[in-house]
């Protein structure tokens, strides 16, 4: 069984180091803000391209991800890093398990890329005027999976690129490929929650949208299992 302090442990030192810092937070929020505005300013300039609501709601999907991809990217990648750098790597070895490690590491990614989703969200769908058929529930659903998945993928893949030099470079080309079902579905299902291809009401929504739904809540799952089961090797050797 994990320990659940050294979990703890961990996670609290995550959210301490990047209070102090706030390396990672000022640059996936920077990023976000700066991306949305951008969108925005495409769509919405003047004369505005002209979208129809389906339209709209498809590219603010695929914007979306995209964000969250590049931003997680950006700033959860340095969850390992810092430890080489500051070359307290091996003192966390000799302090705590692996997967008390990975997990407290992960759930730090976790509530990083979650508060940015939750930021970055409803303001994209505002600047690009894609929600009118929004569902919400169905929405917070996709994004909170996706969310997970990212951050347990980068998470452990942040462990492998960790010694490297050109890290965010490397962790997104690492961690694409990975994602790839991910994205697939969790862009279904964004365009699904925005009211794409589903009839009005909470019922409709989720009939549409309930089998990228499962692929993602599954790609969650196997993500952090694959994880907790391959970190053990990787972290020590």
């Amino acid at each position: 069984m994990w320990g659940v302090r050294e979990i703890h442990a961990v996670f609290l030192k995550e959210l301490r180091t990047e209070w102090r810092t706030k390396v990672a937070l000022s640059s996936t929020a920077l990023f976000a803000i700066g991306g949305v505005t951008l969108a925005a300013l495409a769509l919405r300039g003047n004369p505005p391209l002209a979208l129809d609501d389906p339209s709209r709601a498809s590219v603010a999907a695929g914007l979306l991800w995209i964000l969250l991809f590049f931003t997680g990217a950006t700033g959860l990648g340095r969850a390992f890093a810092l430890e080489e750098e500051r070359g307290t790597a091996l003192a966390l070895r000799l302090t705590a398990r692996a997967s008390a490690v990975w997990i407290g590491k992960f759930l730090a990614n976790a509530l990083l890329i979650l508060g940015l989703a939750i930021i970055a969200t409803p303001m994209l769908i505002t600047a690009l005027d894609a929600g009118r058929n929004v569902n919400a529930l169905l929405l917070t659903c996709v994004v909170a999976s996706g969310c997970i998945g990212i951050a347990a993928t980068m998470t452990f893949a942040g462990a492998l690129v960790a010694q490297a030099s050109a890290k965010s470079g490397l962790l997104a080309t690492l961690s694409l490929p990975a994602l790839a079902p991910l994205f697939v579905a969790a862009i279904h299902g964004t365009r699904a929650a925005l009211g794409v291809g589903t009839r009005l009401g909470i019922a409709p929504a989720f009939q549409t949208g309930m089998g990228d739904l499962q692929v993602l809540a599954s790609y969650a799952v196997i993500s952090v299992t694959a994880a907790l089961m391959l970190f053990d090797y990787l972290w020590n050797d």
